[in-house]
């Protein structure tokens, strides 16, 4: 009994030491940082991040992903040739003219369009069936739709890019086929001809344009051929264009050079001629006295 009186006591005398309950805090809080440790094991984190891919995986997928769109893509390439935009070329006529600069005086005015009390350089062609109904107007060559809505003057619009800075325009359209930024096969359909505002006269039919670098050139010239045709036929134009501009800038120069040169002439001075006549006259009357 003495005994463990003597252990309570000793208990008792220990606890009521200033630095026990402060140890035994911190032993208490050693072992709860210790469990917390243990949960947050390797293993653990590992299968936390099995579920989620990494940065690069995600980067590569997505980059494999495009790759193979991309494969898939339509696009027109060089060799590809521009057909006339409809799916029968033996069942439509062209109405309307591109306005030629260089052309004859008739065929220019063969080719300007009567809108608003004013007439207007066509820029393009106008398409219309034989027998005056609609048709569908198709792609003339492989690309990119950039612009597909209503305009309340030309109808409803669709605008295609190329290669090269090359945009086929396609108006007068009663509906719309494609969205803007569709990418559409040569031969696709856009819409169905139709009539607009800005050629009323034509009645139904389809409008289209070929622009170069923001520049039309006349579509009949392009059916048929490939479009690094089109490229060089356009650069050999500018280069004409440049050539023709420089000697006719030479020829002005050389006028102008010329003129220079007779202003430059003296002019004769009638008084000394006269001096001259006088002198001859007098020495003249001076041998007729001797």
């Amino acid at each position: 009994m003495k005994d463990e009186e003597k252990q309570h006591s000793a208990k008792r005398s220990i606890t009521k030491k200033s630095w026990f309950w402060p140890a035994a805090y911190l032993s208490a809080a050693a072992v709860i940082l210790g469990t917390y440790f243990m949960i947050q094991s390797p293993a653990g984190t590992d299968q936390a991040e099995e579920g989620t891919p990494s940065q690069d995986e995600e980067w590569n997928s997505s980059s494999d992903d495009w790759e193979a769109n991309e494969d898939a893509m339509p696009t027109a390439s060089g060799d590809e040739t521009v057909e006339m935009p409809v799916v029968d070329e033996e069942s439509v006529d062209i109405i309307g003219y591109y306005y030629d600069h260089d052309a004859a005086a008739e065929e220019q005015q063969d080719a300007l369009v009567y809108y608003n009390n004013m007439y207007y350089q066509n820029k393009g062609i106008d398409i219309a069936g034989k027998d005056g109904e609609t048709f569908e107007v198709a792609a003339a060559v492989t690309g990119e739709v950039i612009r597909a809505e209503k305009d309340s003057i030309l109808g409803y619009v669709v605008e295609v890019k190329h290669e090269d800075n090359i945009v086929t325009s396609y108006s007068s359209l009663e509906d719309l086929r494609v969205e803007e930024g569709d990418t559409i096969t040569q031969g696709s359909i856009l819409g169905m001809a139709g009539r607009n505002q800005y050629n009323s006269d034509a009645g139904i039919h389809a409008h289209f344009e070929i622009r170069k670098d923001g520049e039309p050139m006349d579509p009949t010239d392009a059916f048929h051929q490939k479009l690094k045709e089109l490229e060089k036929k356009e650069e050999d134009e500018k280069q004409e264009e440049e050539k023709q501009a420089n000697e006719e800038e030479d020829s002005n120069q050389d006028n102008a050079d010329e003129e220079d040169q007779e202003e430059e002439q003296p002019l004769e001075d009638p008084l000394a001629d006269n001096e001259e006549d006088e002198e001859t006259s007098e020495d003249d009357d001076t041998e007729t006295e001797e």
